[in-house]
């Protein structure tokens, strides 16, 4: 699914941008990191391309129920954001599944990590989201040892749902949503 619209922000002084990402948006470095990447995300395929990775956003894009987002600084792609209708969380809350989705954020250009980036993605594909499509609830899941990415969730208000040995969830009614401090309101505007 295509979102109809996009979000502008600064952090310091970097122009921000989130938006669906579109199969021209795929680049060698991004392919490159995604075949790099064996920690903490499942599902890459062995023979990754850059023309099989257009393939696979173009396919997401024709979903009716997951769309796969960019974050963009000063326009170049740093992290992807992945948002998908989803019945996992259904055994904590008890609401249609249509207002239920499940984010899986990946910040790949290392250059931007240790920015607080993570955080960013997270409030960003969880707000802008609930604008385009009008979810409520938001779950994420990931290893326990990923604790940047949890750090990322919890500052933004999800709460710790569940955890094992080796893996927990969280979950966020928007109306919890927290923006991060380094984002500045005056600075966000949608547009269509």
């Amino acid at each position: 699914m295509e979102l109809d619209k996009s979000l502008f922000f600064k952090i310091k002084d970097m122009n921000c941008e989130f938006r669906t990402l579109h199969d021209s948006d795929v680049s060698k470095e991004y392919v490159n990191d995604l075949k790099q990447q064996t920690q903490y995300i499942t599902n890459i395929p062995k023979n990754i391309s850059i023309s099989s990775q257009k393939i696979y956003i173009k396919d997401i894009l024709c979903s009716k129920d997951d769309t796969i987002c960019g974050l963009f600084i000063n326009n170049k792609l740093v992290g992807t954001a992945g948002i998908q209708s989803s019945t996992l969380y259904l055994q904590y809350i008890e609401v249609p599944v249509k207002f239920v989705a499940t984010i899986g954020i990946y910040l790949f250009d290392k250059n931007y990590r240790g920015m607080k980036l993570g955080t960013t993605l997270v409030w960003v594909a969880t707000y802008l989201y609930h604008n385009c499509v009008q979810v409520e609830w938001f779950g994420a899941g990931m290893k326990k040892e990923n604790i940047p990415s949890l750090k990322s969730f919890l500052s933004c208000g999800y709460r710790k749902i569940y955890e094992d040995k080796e893996n927990c969830k969280v979950l966020l009614n928007h109306s919890e949503l927290t923006k991060p401090r380094f984002i500045k309101a005056s600075t966000i505007r949608e547009v269509q």
